[in-house]
């Protein structure tokens, strides 16, 4: 219901060329980082999130043309908002992974999913929670096959390569509300992992952890 709102709105700013609603994409962007108040599929998908998710990414960009964002990751944008959200894509893969080698699968939330909202608010503070929560997924997957290993190393050294970027910027350590900027890094980024393979590689960890077992 909200989805079709959303949608009723922005048919004049298609078809007429009028600006978008501002309040719309704060409204939206509120909505999207709620992540965890969106229902999933029974398997565990995020069907409904993650098309909200696209429309918010969508809405800033156009919201902010003059700043020529792009829907797929800039790996040169150098902006805390952005960075914080690739931080928090690459932590949610490597939880994701971690789970999907545990009896609950898709269908438990990760921490970067719980904790999406409040990271939103106050993001350096938060960080220090969802890393510590990452501290035993890491272990699980370190000592696992060495497909699981190697994931684990390809993305330790992407998230060490992000908070390195994170400490260049003077205001890193401010616990200031992030903007929907940071949706676009996130979302890019956890586009760009999928892209690269991510999807394939997760296939081939169950199956290979399953056969383990």
């Amino acid at each position: 219901m909200v989805l079709k709102s959303t949608v009723e709105r922005l048919l004049p700013c298609i078809l007429d060329a009028q600006a978008l609603p501002r309040d719309l994409v704060v409204s939206v962007f509120q909505r999207a980082i709620n992540r965890i108040g969106f229902k999933k599929s029974e398997s565990g998908y995020e069907d409904q999130w993650e098309k909200y998710l696209g429309i918010a990414c969508a809405l800033f960009k156009g919201l902010y043309e003059k700043r020529k964002y792009q829907m797929e990751l800039e790996e040169d944008r150098m902006s805390r908002d952005y960075l914080y959200g690739r931080l928090l894509a690459i932590a949610d893969s490597i939880e994701s992974y971690a789970l999907r080698l545990t009896e609950e699968g898709n269908k438990r939330d990760t921490t970067a999913a719980r904790y999406m909202q409040r990271f939103a608010v106050r993001p350096f503070s938060t960080w220090v929670t969802i890393e510590l929560a990452l501290t035993p997924y890491m272990a699980r997957l370190k000592a696992g096959s060495d497909k699981a290993a190697g994931f684990l190393a390809k993305r330790k050294k992407l998230l060490d390569e992000i908070i390195a970027l994170l400490d260049q910027i003077p205001d890193r350590t401010s616990d200031a509300q992030l903007t929907g900027e940071f949706l676009l890094g996130f979302h890019t980024q956890r586009r760009n992992l999928r892209s690269n393979g991510e999807a394939l590689e997760l296939d081939e960890l169950s199956t290979e952890e399953t056969v383990a077992g």
